[in-house]
């Protein structure tokens, strides 16, 4: 009886283990295994939204930043074109005030005469009037210099501009002219414009390689070159100013440059 009670439990336990029972056991590490595989596709897509999230923010960052840099553009724009009124509205002002005290009138700035204009034909009175009015021309460029000059001392820097452009235009060959594109760079440079300020003095160093204003004009474009970041064309023009022009006080500068440049 024991055996056969020990043999009849036996078969049970084989049916249930190949039963419903045993089919779970083989088939749960299938299950899990794909439980598993989910679970790492969806790790995978938030992983890609984080990265899409990441993106996205740097995006709007970026946009924010050139935002910002727009709005202060055309704030400074802005302020450019008020304080331009402001100055125009001074000239006339004080024009009218002369005008209406009887103590000047406006300037006005004739045409230069061209040169070498041929004067065959004329007679000696012609010849005069031209010689007169070559002086005049003279005498009014050299008015409309010295006046944006002072312009340019007294930190009106948008009126300087303005009159020593109004001389280039002007008198294109006058004999102030290495002075009016050294002093118009001058005042760009003033006015934290040191690209076109550096285009005025180097214009001058390779135009009037004989001016009094070289030296000042290497040693400037250096200047506006270190502002503007450009290390090796700062280097090079202090290099240049003192191979050309060693003992002037503007190359003893430019060596002192050189050596905070250098470390």
């Amino acid at each position: 009886m024991k055996l056969g009670a020990f043999r009849l439990a036996a078969v049970v336990a084989v049916v249930v283990l190949t039963g419903c029972y045993g089919k779970q056991m083989v088939k749960g590490p299938i299950y899990t295994e794909q439980i598993y595989e989910k679970v790492d596709s969806l790790h995978g897509e938030q992983q890609k939204t984080q990265q899409s999230i990441q993106d996205l923010r740097a995006q709007m960052e970026e946009e924010r930043e050139a935002r910002i840099r727009y709005e202060a553009q055309m704030g400074l724009t802005l302020k450019e074109m008020e304080e331009s009124i402001r100055i125009l509205t001074n000239r006339l002002e004080e024009q009218a005030n002369r005008r209406s005290s009887g103590t000047g009138a406006p300037r006005s700035y004739p045409l230069p005469i061209p040169v070498g204009a041929s004067t065959e034909g004329s007679d000696s009175s012609a010849l005069a009037s031209d010689t007169e009015n070559a002086a005049a021309a003279a005498a009014v460029a050299a008015e409309l210099y010295q006046t944006s000059y002072m312009d340019l001392t007294r930190g009106n820097y948008s009126l300087a501009i303005q009159g020593f452009q109004n001389y280039l235009v002007r008198y294109p060959t006058g004999v102030q002219l290495p002075e009016v594109h050294y002093y118009l760079g001058e005042c760009y440079y003033a006015d934290d414009r040191h690209l076109e300020a550096v285009g005025e003095f180097q214009y001058v160093a390779r135009e009037f390689p004989e001016s009094r204003l070289v030296p000042a004009s290497y040693l400037k474009s250096g200047l506006c070159y270190v502002v503007l970041e450009e290390s090796n064309l700062a280097q090079k023009n202090f290099n240049e100013l003192i191979e050309k022009h060693p003992d002037t006080e503007e190359a003893k500068q430019a060596r002192d440059e050189l050596n905070r440049l250098q470390g």
